[in-house]
């Protein structure tokens, strides 16, 4: 029996390669959703309005079905007992396993202010909470969004759509600090800003103003904003609770080898939840990224069946449109005083390169991404260019193609 926790972008992977690989495996997914397989990078456009719920499924039930995946939906995995090689769900059943892969994903991080358990305070990680805050939307004239990341930007993009008054509220200089330098950010700053949304960098939030157990605004530094809507997109973190109560190795996440196995024997750990070697970086890193999460599930699958085969990670890509605006970025995007950096800016296109020596570090392109995937694939495979002297200003991000 092949036991996989979670039924995500990871579990679903691994779940469907597991039966290409073996029709006759028994392979159960457990999840405490009540949705089947979706793509969570779509709330914000559910919320919007611009898809349904519907669209976001990418396999339905009657799929998994004739797979011959068993789906435990609505069920809670309360413990993994892995001498006895069993898992506990909340309900008193026992379940054997002669392989476990842990696929729980990440969750939202609420910071701990005062009044953040009030009524009123929402986040945007599952298609549950995608439901219940466009019902609270549509009760609402303004909301608050907390973060300036990718979700807390296309939440606040997608409720502003639906016609509130809309703050984002970031205590970083700048938004998207992970994908973004400061001049990238701020092209797309503006443009959010002539969306109509009121965006506050640089300043936070001090505690969430509540009467009679409802909010009606936010404290910042210096000012109070009434609202009838919070969004907490303050980050996630690996859901890693149930591994570390199992005794398996848990760092900032769940810490697995390039075969994708933990510290106990038969227990794998895939996707958002899973912390693994940077070999661009030298350190271990949870990259927490769909197509990351979808080769996890594949390989661990693999891995399950006995193939040896490894993960190698060396940078995470993002490819987003924010507001209107397209981007790719990859590596690292700030480079150090070892590095040449190599700039092209003009109007809301941005391109910039981070070389060194004869290896791409870094790429971010912003508006017009014309030959950014393939300057991305180069730090990917972290491969040397032809060039052999510092590149002048006249440069062509051509000239780095020709490896």
């Amino acid at each position: 029996m092949y036991v996989i926790i979670g039924q995500g972008a990871a579990g679903t992977s691994a779940a469907n390669t597991l039966r290409s690989l073996d029709s006759k495996v028994p392979i159960t997914v457990i999840t405490n959703e009540l949705d089947y397989f979706y793509s969570r990078i779509d709330l914000p456009d559910i919320l919007s309005g611009k898809y349904s719920p519907q669209d976001s499924i990418r396999q339905t039930p009657e799929e998994f079905a004739e797979k011959s995946i068993a789906c435990r939906m609505g069920e809670t995995v309360q413990e993994i007992l892995a001498e006895e090689k069993v898992i506990l769900l909340a309900s008193g059943e026992k379940i054997p396993y002669d392989k476990l892969l842990i696929a729980t994903g990440s969750l939202p991080v609420v910071p701990p202010l005062k009044g953040s358990d009030a009524s009123g305070v929402h986040v945007l990680w599952t298609m549950e909470q995608a439901r219940i805050m466009i019902d609270a939307a549509a009760e609402a004239k303004s909301a608050v969004v907390v973060g300036a990341g990718l979700i807390g930007l296309k939440a606040a993009l997608a409720l502003r759509k639906l016609g509130l008054e809309v703050m984002v509220v970031e205590k970083l200089p700048y938004i998207l600090p992970r994908q973004l330098d400061e001049t990238a950010a701020r092209i797309i700053e503006k443009q959010i800003q002539a969306k109509g949304i009121d965006l506050r960098t640089g300043t936070s939030v001090e505690e969430i103003e509540v009467c009679a157990g409802k909010i009606v605004g936010v404290r910042l530094l210096n000012e109070i904003v009434a609202c009838d809507l919070i969004v907490m997109a303050v980050g996630v973190k690996p859901n890693t609770a149930l591994a570390a109560s199992a005794g398996i190795k848990v760092e900032r996440g769940i810490v697995i080898d390039e075969y994708l196995r933990t510290s106990i024997p038969d227990i794998y750990a895939a996707g958002d939840v899973a912390e693994v070697f940077d070999s661009g970086s030298e350190a271990y890193v949870v990259p927490a990224i769909w197509p990351v999460a979808v080769e996890h599930g594949q390989l661990a699958a693999w891995n399950m069946l006995g193939f040896s085969k490894p993960f190698v990670f060396t940078a995470a890509m993002n490819s987003v449109e924010i507001a209107g605006v397209p981007f790719i970025s990859v590596g690292d995007i700030e480079g150090g005083s070892q590095d040449q950096i190599l700039i092209k800016h003009q109007d809301t296109n941005y391109k910039k390169v981070v070389m060194r020596g004869k290896i791409v570090r870094g790429v971010l392109f912003l508006g017009n991404i014309c030959q950014a995937g393939v300057l991305a694939n180069l730090v990917i495979r972290q491969t040397e260019s032809e060039i052999d002297k510092p590149l002048s200003s006249a440069f062509s991000f051509a000239d780095l193609l020709a490896i």
